[in-house]
């Protein structure tokens, strides 16, 4: 069982990491961004392999027994309980065309499990932290998922390409119908309004471990529910926020056919 000094200790080192990428992006000049496209045709910049190199650097000296699965490089210490999870910009196309909602992500997990989580808007100034029995923050207040029950619940969905990518783009359109009251995410702002209470629930679909195992931490550490839609695979569908609707949205992508909903 893990004490709460130890998480203590690692969310504190987290939070570290969260505050060399603000540094690595505040003294970057937008003219050196070195913007370029994979071979998958998204988009990376020098920000991007600039932050992840400085984090595994630095967990390398901080905790040289941990592995390290990262966007940017290939994973190593795969035989380590203790994986750091790295995405150093999360909605790099937004953050390249200076639209504010990216975000930089780590996460922990042990024995398989995400136990810590950071979420952090650095050109919002929003910054969500978390680890388990430490509750979740936002800015340094505590945040819980909302409990309300709305007949109309603001829900949260990630672009209509990832659905289409994972050949459900029906479940796109048979979602956005169920719940008319939708907001369309690229990167992981929505995650944040899951955990505030501004979003219900929110389907992540067709992304990989590095998007969503930061929200994994903290949405089940802030009181939520987060549910993987199938067998975890390269690409993941996840769906995550207040129980009740979560539950609706995964009967929704289980069924056989939609035409009885």
């Amino acid at each position: 069982m893990l004490s709460a000094k130890d998480m203590r200790t690692l969310l504190t080192f987290a939070v570290s990491l969260s505050d060399e990428a603000r540094r690595i992006l505040r003294d970057l000049p937008r003219a050196q961004l070195g913007i370029t496209q994979k071979p998958d045709g998204s988009t990376v910049t020098t920000a991007d392999t600039a932050i992840e190199a400085a984090w595994r650097e630095m967990i390398r000296k901080g905790f040289p027994g941990h592995g390290l699965i990262g966007e940017e490089y290939p994973a190593s210490g795969g035989e380590s309980p203790w994986q750091w999870v790295l995405d150093p910009i999360d909605g790099t196309d937004n953050f390249a065309h200076g639209l504010p909602t990216f975000g930089t992500l780590v996460s922990l997990r042990h024995e398989g499990e995400a136990v810590l989580g950071i979420i952090d808007h650095p050109h919002l100034g929003i910054r969500f932290a978390g680890a388990r029995g430490l509750g979740v923050t936002r800015n340094g207040d505590p945040v819980r998922i909302s409990l309300k029950d709305e007949p109309m619940p603001i829900v949260a969905l990630t672009a209509p390409e990832n659905f289409a990518a994972g050949g459900r783009f029906d479940l796109f359109c048979h979602l956005a119908r169920h719940f008319p009251n939708t907001r369309i995410y690229r990167d992981c702002f929505a995650q944040g309004m899951v955990l505030q209470g501004s979003i219900a629930a929110m389907v992540d679909f067709h992304v990989k471990l590095w998007d969503i195992s930061a929200a994994e931490a903290l949405v089940t550490e802030a009181g939520g529910v987060f549910v993987r839609l199938d067998a975890c695979t390269e690409r993941q569908q996840v769906a995550f926020g207040q129980r009740h609707v979560v539950d609706a949205m995964v009967a929704m992508a289980r069924a056989a056919s939609f035409g009885d909903q």
